[in-house]
């Protein structure tokens, strides 16, 4: 989940907002004639909102909405752009691709390099959604054709210099794998080879028979007394309908393991950041299971009705760890 960060207004503590920030009694709005946000008599309104206001018949509200979600408080001319500069191109070549008889997901040579810059530009699988400033950084970094992945190590390397040079290492191309999994740039054969491949196993309440799932090449592995001390913790979790509530992880980091090890739980939200541990028996047999739908996208895209697909894989992970 994004974690978004008002800067520019003084708090009201306990209190939210519509878009789940601090409520505040100094709201900021979108001036239409200055193009910035400040207090006035649009308080509290969107670019998206001010804009149809002025004139009903706008097409104003799409981008517009969307950036100024997950950008709150700024401009949005610059994500608009960025979004709809992808759109373009994805257009571009869906049309090229029917007109010369291509399978329509074939990526032409532009999309393939705007969506490395997309690879490049974006922080790895273990590093938390950008803040506020973050975000602007971020979008300047894309436009630019910047590569922050040398730096990005160096910071991952500098907070975790218990661990030696060629775990880290794993562990960030680990996720990048990922993440080019859901851009479409990784290898043609990734589903066999890699870090991360089929999945033989399924979710026993999936509903989709040809859906995919994916998992680490190898699954990682806990001694007898690790697991018992883990299932216990997941067991806890579990609904009265029977059920193992989504992005439970983030309980079961919070237990005090005598037995189990960080590094085993540490390692695996570096791939997939929050997700849901499930547990059960299957044939005499103990089981935990991992699961997960991996989007590049910021979440607060789906509100829109946008077909994140469209713009990437989501990539659906399932496996099973036993004792």
């Amino acid at each position: 989940m994004i974690k978004l960060q008002n800067l520019l207004h003084e708090q009201d503590p306990g209190r939210k907002d519509r878009w789940g920030r601090p409520s505040t009694s100094k709201w900021y709005g979108f001036d239409p004639q200055t193009k910035k946000y400040t207090i006035g008599a649009n308080k509290g309104k969107t670019y998206a909102e001010v804009m149809k206001a002025k004139d009903p018949s706008s097409n104003y509200g799409f981008w517009d909405s969307v950036i100024d979600t997950f950008l709150p408080g700024t401009p949005v001319a610059d994500g608009r752009k960025l979004l709809s500069k992808f759109d373009s191109i994805i257009k571009r070549r869906i049309d090229y691709n029917r007109n010369n008889n291509l399978p329509i997901e074939t990526l032409t040579q532009e999309e393939r390099s705007f969506r490395q810059k997309l690879f490049n530009a974006t922080p790895p699988a273990a590093a938390p959604y950008p803040d506020y400033f973050g975000l602007l950084k971020l979008i300047q970094d894309i436009n630019q054709g910047k590569n922050i992945q040398p730096i990005e190590f160096k910071k991952y390397k500098k907070n975790n210099t218990d661990r030696s040079n060629s775990d880290l290492r794993k562990n960030t191309d680990s996720g990048d794998e990922l993440k080019k999994m859901w851009l479409g740039l990784d290898d043609p054969d990734g589903a066999n080879k890699g870090y991360w491949i089929t999945s033989e196993f399924k979710p026993t309440d999936s509903s989709n028979s040809n859906a995919i799932y994916y998992k680490p090449k190898d699954i990682p592995r806990l001694t007898p007394q690790q697991f018992d001390e883990l299932y216990n913790a997941i067991m806890k979790t579990k609904l009265s309908n029977g059920k193992f509530p989504g992005g439970n992880s983030d309980l079961i980091y919070k237990e005090k393991f005598k037995y189990v090890p960080t590094s085993f739980l540490n390692d695996i939200e570096s791939d997939l950041g929050e997700f849901k541990f499930g547990a059960a028996v299957e044939n005499g047999r103990k089981f935990i299971s991992v699961y997960d739908v991996w989007d590049l996208a910021p979440p607060k895209l789906k509100q829109f009705n946008i077909d994140v697909n469209k713009y990437g894989k989501t990539c659906e992970i399932f496996y099973r760890i036993y004792k």
